[in-house]
This record gives structure tokens, C-alpha cells and sequence, in this order.
């Protein structure tokens, strides 16, 4: 999905009514990430006709999907497109007291040229897929803080479960489960 200079505004918008959240490691640029996944993901959603319930002030979900399934979105930036081998995170601090049916997860494209709090580097959200939070809880990596992926050198500023693009439900079957929620 492109990303429009409306699309960015409005999350511009939401992200300066939210606090800085306990364990933000990025702090202002977080909640801007993360309220750009919102409004796409409730974009999608709409696009689909599905029935959804904005429960995005709550640090348990970010979703009710039809009448019972919750869902949190995860977003994260990146300055190249998506491979299937890449990792998709849910940070461990959140864990024991969210417990969502499902985690959707949203890759942002950022152009490295402009500055670092443009937020208007944003271009392009692809839309990854989910994974339930039994699946995730079974086959997730775990990494600690501290600790290097050797396989593509990522050290971690937080503790968190890792799942690859590869592992995740595609689209067309989430939609199916969103439609029976």
C-alpha cells in the first residue's frame, strides 16, 4: 500500500496524543511507526468490508476482528523490501499480558535519504501476514537483549520472539479466519 502525505498526517496526528509507553526504545518514532500500521492495517480491513473494533488504547490488543478475535499489530520499519527470510519481532515485555488470537505484522519502506524524524520517509506498508499467538508461542526464536543474530547481525536492544515472513499465515487465509471471527 502506498503511503500518502494524508495517510502519514492522520498518524502523525494519532501518535502525538499517545504517551511515551514504558519500554519504548524509540520512543515518539515508535508511536509514529506503530500508528502508521494501524491505519493501514484499518485500511485493509475496510477495504475488505470486515467488521472491526479500534481497541488500539489498550496495550493487551490493538483489535477485536468480528464479535471475538483480538489482534495486535506489529510494525516495523525497514530501508529495503521485505524478504522471506526477514524477521517479523513481538518484544517479550509485552507478552505475559498480551495475548492476542492473533499478530499481524506490517513492514514500512524508508527512504534513508531523508532525515531520520521525516515522517515523511514512509512510502510504501506491505502488508506481511499473522500468526496465531499459539503458533507464534511454538515456533518463534527467542532472543534475550544483548544477544546477535549471526545471520544477519542484529543485536537485540530487548528481549523478543522472532518468526520469519516464511512462517507467517498469508493474507488470503487471515481473511478467512477474520470473516468467521
Amino acid at each position: 500500500m502506498k503511503l500518502t502525505v494524508e495517510l502519514i498526517d492522520e498518524a502523525m496526528e494519532r501518535a502525538d496524543s499517545l504517551p511515551i509507553f514504558e519500554n519504548s526504545h524509540r520512543q515518539e518514532q515508535a508511536n509514529l511507526v506503530g500508528c502508521i500500521g494501524e491505519i493501514v492495517f484499518e485500511r485493509y480491513l475496510a477495504h475488505h468490508q470486515l467488521t472491526f473494533r479500534n481497541d488500539t488504547i489498550s496495550t493487551r490488543r490493538d483489535y477485536v476482528i468480528g464479535n471475538s478475535l483480538a489482534l495486535d499489530v506489529k510494525t516495523k520499519d525497514r530501508t529495503v523490501r521485505p524478504q522471506p527470510h526477514f524477521d517479523n519481532s513481538v518484544p517479550l515485555y509485552n507478552h505475559p499480558h498480551q495475548r492476542p488470537d492473533y499478530y499481524y505484522f506490517i513492514s514500512l519502506l524508508r527512504e534513508k535519504s531523508l532525515g531520520a524524524t521525516d515522517p515523511r520517509r514512509f512510502k510504501v506498508a506491505y502488508l506481511m501476514g499473522g500468526i496465531s499467538l499459539q503458533d507464534l508461542d511454538r515456533v518463534a526464536k527467542r532472543w534475550d537483549a544483548g544477544q546477535t543474530d549471526p545471520s544477519n547481525g542484529k543485536t537485540f536492544w530487548t528481549a523478543c520472539l522472532n518468526v520469519q515472513m516464511d512462517q507467517l499465515t498469508p493474507n488470503d487465509q487471515l481473511l478467512e479466519t477474520f470473516r468467521n471471527a
